[in-house]
């Protein structure tokens, strides 16, 4: 499909932290996006994902997949706490809503707390590489 190819072309080499509490998901998604040429970091909650963003330096990560509904720390207040930090790419990191809540209620928040986009699961990754695409950086 000419769509995906373009995509993966353009996302190759992105570095992306994948915040997802299920493990199956998460491995899946990692796994995926490996073939594809992505580097993946993966975090298993919110919290996880605040500590490993605020302790790497920065450019570590081009984008993050935030899912929403995890234990420890949710997706809307992990992506908070990112943006609030003291840092220049924690203001301008995308990061990526990942969520079976597709209502307008659920896009406005998202929006709110500072996320660029929302994917919808089950994951269909033709779209999860179109939205990776958008927001990749290429570096000449």
């Amino acid at each position: 499909m000419k769509v995906e190819e373009d995509a993966v072309d353009a996302i190759a080499g992105m570095k992306v932290l994948i915040v997802e509490d299920n493990e199956l998901n998460r491995d899946i998604m990692q796994e995926v996006l490996k073939e594809r040429g992505l580097v993946v970091t993966e975090a298993a909650d919110g919290q996880i994902a605040v500590d490993l963003f605020g302790s790497s330096p920065p450019g570590t990560f081009d984008v993050i997949l935030m899912d929403m509904h995890m234990p420890v720390l949710d997706g809307l207040e992990a992506t908070r706490q990112i943006r609030a930090m003291k840092r220049g790419d924690a203001k301008t990191i995308p990061i990526l809503a990942l969520t079976a809540n597709d209502f307008e209620e659920d896009i406005r928040r998202t929006r709110e707390a500072g996320m660029n986009d929302h994917l919808t699961k089950p994951f269909d990754m033709e779209k999860i590489f179109g939205a990776l695409a958008r927001y990749a950086v290429h570096k000449e």
